[in-house]
């Protein structure tokens, strides 16, 4: 995801750009890929940098830990700490710079905020609340045979 950011170059603190996104389902490496991306990101002029801002939405599919089925997880991303230095000057990150013709490209960051937004331990929606304990035997309801009897006192024997 290529961006033109050379107005920016030039222009005063506090200047800012807005690029909507929209874009179906997209690559962003070997190994995933995202049924959509839609969003606005904001793109603010400071003194030695760029400051991007937004929010991003997006689905993926993952495994459910639980049923070990895939199913698509719906995203939303939301990123304020990112930070572009200007040509001429130190880049936190060597892929944070903008170049000196004014264009970046976000598609790895992108796809390092989606990566860090997918859960470790995914869970599909049909499985969030486990059902409870008669649903899963296929009971009733109606049968008393899970009835946990606690043994009255004089029942219980001492050992010496």
């Amino acid at each position: 995801m290529r961006f033109r950011l050379n107005q920016l170059l030039g222009a005063p603190v506090g200047t800012r750009q807005i690029e909507s996104l929209s874009r179906g389902r997209t690559w962003l490496d070997d190994e995933l890929q995202v049924a959509y991306l839609r969003g606005e990101i904001t793109f603010t002029r400071t003194n030695e940098s760029i400051l991007v801002e937004g929010t991003l939405y997006t689905a993926t599919n993952v495994q459910c830990v639980r049923s070990l089925e895939t199913f698509e997880l719906p995203l939303s991303i939301t990123f304020d700490d990112v930070v572009l230095s200007l040509p001429g000057f130190p880049a936190p990150e060597p892929d944070w710079r903008v170049r000196e013709d004014g264009h970046i490209d976000l598609t790895e960051t992108i796809r390092e905020w989606i990566i860090m937004a997918i859960p470790i331990n995914p869970i599909s929606p049909k499985y969030q609340d486990p059902p409870e304990l008669p649903e899963l035997l296929g009971d009733d309801g109606e049968s008393d045979w899970l009835t946990v009897r606690w043994a009255d006192d004089h029942d219980t024997h001492q050992i010496d």
